[in-house]
């Protein structure tokens, strides 16, 4: 049996991903502010000639001319966002085979993707399953998979790929769950001495958080992320707050996880008002090693000549999908480092197989 073998990015389209992430990457986009790159993004989309919409949340969604908008298509997304504010200083640049930028890899050049597949798809006539090309909105942090979650609620969809820009030798198949709480202590305040006896907001902060460390089972996973109070060393603290990541790979026993800390969180001492909100929930699940996105995406990479991927689970937006039942892959770009950090950079040469593999993905699920 002969292996079809994708032919590589030609130079043209390698050079004009690399222009589109270097434009791309000069653009602020913190999570919950990404409205200046998706104007830009929809500009850009437009520009390759596709038919371009925003939704109510921020999302820039492109489809092909003559694609019924009405049926299930594969929506290829990524997300518009970093987890960079805009006081951090963009310098992206090219240098020694690599893009340096916060937010090269994680996700830029996935948004940058999206415009090279526009401008291709595009330029051929539409045929076979309809294709949706997202730029979403709030995928880091306490953004929830914002944008993710509305695409998908608001589009048919038959297929969901997310784009991530580091993971190119890894196929994401499976989602870790996550649960964020906050929880909120108020008690009267007051003089460090002279109020002394007066129940402390912070003291009330420090036991609940240890407490929510010690009520759940030790292989599970509980960070106390963040921790805020007081206003000054000789004064009662009136206010404080934490913030907790919960995760597991496992969507009912994230639950459980949930109610055991939230139980140990609620407990405070009188005089001390508590109070937790779940602000954030990116549920746990897993593609089928037999799903046909799964197979079709194992296939293209063997059509773009890569080695069979490392198959794992992960945070992406993928996690969005699973209480849909929509069938879903993330499939990565390229190879780079520093994920997270102002020092972030990404290889330029694999990009060539990432782009090659999206491009064999999209016609193995009937793009054309």
């Amino acid at each position: 049996m002969t292996r079809r073998t994708a032919p590589a990015a030609p130079d043209d389209a390698l050079d004009a991903l690399v222009a589109l992430t270097l434009r791309l990457s000069a653009v602020p986009a913190p999570t919950g502010d990404e409205g200046e790159r998706g104007a830009v993004v929809a500009e850009l989309f437009a520009d390759a000639g596709m038919v371009v919409g925003r939704d109510e949340v921020g999302n820039v969604l492109a489809r092909r001319p003559g694609d019924d908008p009405s049926a299930p298509a594969v929506v290829v997304s990524g997300h518009l966002d970093t987890v960079f504010g805009r006081e951090v200083a963009l310098n992206p640049r090219e240098h020694a085979g690599r893009l340096l930028c916060p937010g090269v890899g994680d996700n830029t050049v996935a948004v940058a993707t999206l415009i090279v597949l526009a401008r291709e798809l595009a330029a051929r006539p539409a045929s076979g399953t309809p294709v949706v090309l997202a730029a979403t909105v709030g995928e880091e942090g306490l953004g929830d998979l914002r944008g993710a979650k509305h695409l998908l609620r608001t589009v048919a969809t038959s297929a969901f790929v997310s784009l991530e820009g580091h993971l190119l030798d890894e196929l994401v198949v499976g989602g870790i769950g996550s649960v964020r709480l906050r929880a909120r202590y108020a008690g009267p305040g007051g003089h460090s001495w002279g109020d002394r006896g007066t129940p402390s907001a912070v003291h009330a902060l420090l036991t609940a958080g240890a407490a929510a460390v010690d009520a759940v089972p030790e292989a599970r996973h509980v960070n106390v992320g963040v921790a805020r109070g007081g206003t000054a060393v000789n004064a009662i603290a009136g206010e404080a707050s934490l913030v907790v990541d919960l995760r597991d790979e496992d969507e009912a026993r994230l639950e459980e996880t949930t109610r055991l800390v939230i139980g140990a969180l609620e407990h405070a001492p009188a005089g001390i008002a508590a109070t937790v909100e779940r602000i954030g929930h990116r549920p746990a699940g897993r593609t089928s090693d037999r799903d046909p996105l799964v197979r079709a995406a194992r296939a293209a990479r063997a059509d773009a000549g890569l080695r069979p991927a490392r198959e794992d689970i992960g945070s992406t937006e993928c996690n969005a999908a699973f209480p849909l039942d929509v069938p879903t892959v993330c499939i990565g770009l390229t190879r780079g480092g520093d994920m997270h950090r102002e020092s972030e950079w990404i290889e330029i040469a694999p990009l060539r197989d990432g782009l090659a593999q999206a491009r064999a993905l999209l016609r193995r699920l009937g793009v054309g």
